[in-house]
């Protein structure tokens, strides 16, 4: 007899447990059906997805090889130019101290010149002044 109480009472638990079972397995049921219909549709699309993921990878490849290369041209054009800048700054200072000094050489001897015609000049003037030099006319 009590063999048949336990029974009983493990079948009641077992119907009880199967009640209570049945929101929760409808629920996993409806979770299945949408994860179904998701995979459905992902299946669908990937291969679109894939190739628009695919083209965007190759874009920003031929983009970044692009920049790249035209950094590697814009840096070389920058060295040649700092390179020229430098040698046209060292030039310019090679020919201000070249000119610097025959060119004050030469406007030394320019007014030493004209200073020298101007007393010249003076002294022919003040000769014909002399008292027994002919009048100026």
């Amino acid at each position: 007899m009590f063999m048949e109480i336990a029974v009983f009472i493990l079948s009641i638990a077992f119907l009880l447990f199967a009640l209570f079972s049945i929101p929760s397995l409808l629920q996993l049921r409806k979770t299945a059906e949408i994860i179904a219909t998701t995979l459905q549709a992902l299946n669908e699309n990937l291969p679109g997805i894939l190739k628009n993921l695919e083209d965007i990878t190759t874009n920003i490849n031929q983009a970044t090889f692009t920049v790249n290369r035209q950094m590697k041209d814009l840096s070389y054009s920058f060295r040649k130019l700092q390179k020229t800048i430098g040698f046209l700054a060292d030039l310019g200072q090679i020919v201000q101290a070249g000119v610097r000094i025959p060119f004050l050489n030469t406007l030394t001897s320019l007014a030493a010149v004209a200073k020298g015609v101007r007393v010249f000049l003076s002294v022919m003037n003040a000769k014909r002044e002399l008292p027994g030099s002919p009048p100026k006319q």
